[in-house]
């Protein structure tokens, strides 16, 4: 199956509008100030590499870079901010939480529709790892990671309201 082909992908799709507009508001920008990497601008590597999905250009003409996750409507009941850990946890092949370097992480869930945001947060990348360094260990990740449904992907999950307020934008 390519990776285009799974829910998760063409959840991001119908959600990507969603995923502009909140950005547009929290950072005072137009549509055109938030640019996707693809596969067309070859800047996808960033992605692969780093995490980072695109960037925002704020209206001073500097960047912040951007990871954006939407998640289906059916996960909403667990409110947690959620990130592949492994991307094989047979071989603890490295996933996102490794690798990534964006400076500012949208996260959320889709409503009903699957194309609005029922609940949606900025989190401040560099604060969070921070506090996830100083509040687990590795072991205690490893221990309290789950299974991602259909892959060998596993992901932590960190319910939001034991985030503290200050790594949310």
């Amino acid at each position: 199956m390519q990776f285009e082909d799974t829910p998760e992908y063409k959840q991001s799709i119908k959600m990507q509008l969603a995923c502009t507009k909140a950005f547009m508001y929290k950072f005072n920008v137009n549509e055109y100030n938030i640019i996707r990497y693809d596969k067309k601008n070859n800047l996808h590597i960033l992605d692969t590499n780093f995490h980072i999905d695109g960037k925002v250009i704020l209206p001073n003409g500097s960047t912040l870079t951007m990871q954006e996750k939407a998640l289906s409507n059916k996960f909403y009941k667990f409110k947690t901010f959620t990130m592949e850990f492994y991307q094989n946890r047979y071989t603890k092949e490295k996933g996102e939480f490794f690798k990534i370097a964006s400076q500012i992480y949208l996260h959320g869930y889709s409503d009903e529709t699957e194309v609005k945001f029922i609940e949606y947060h900025i989190l401040k990348v560099f604060d969070l790892m921070l506090w996830i360094n100083n509040k687990y260990t590795i072991f205690e990740l490893e221990q309290n990671m789950r299974n991602a449904g259909g892959s060998y992907a596993t992901f932590i999950s960190i319910p939001y309201k034991d985030i503290p307020e200050h790594i949310f934008y």
